[in-house]
């Protein structure tokens, strides 16, 4: 079975898609240095995904960057992280 194939990357796919399963979904990054990624989160009993999140290293750099949670009827998901700035909090 080709690795596109398999039922992980089936899954994968559906949650890229916008599609909740398993009360997870891929939710899309805007701005910043994840700009155009997604994020795969766990959606609360509420069904909304959690506020922020930060990411540090790789292309980011030592700075940590702030992203939080913002409804969009653009996006699949009905909701995209958006970069808010880079985290004041020390990271030693």
């Amino acid at each position: 079975m080709a690795a596109e194939e398999s039922e992980h990357m089936q899954l994968i796919h559906r949650w890229l898609a916008g599609e909740v399963v398993n009360n997870n979904v891929g939710i899309k990054v805007v701005g910043g240095p994840s700009d155009g990624r997604t994020k795969i989160v766990k959606l609360g009993s509420d069904g909304t995904p959690p506020a922020q999140f930060r990411t540090s290293g790789g292309r980011a750099g030592p700075d940590r960057h702030l992203y939080e949670a913002v409804r969009s009827t653009n996006a699949p998901a009905g909701w995209v992280y958006s970069h808010i700035g880079i985290d004041p909090t020390p990271t030693d």
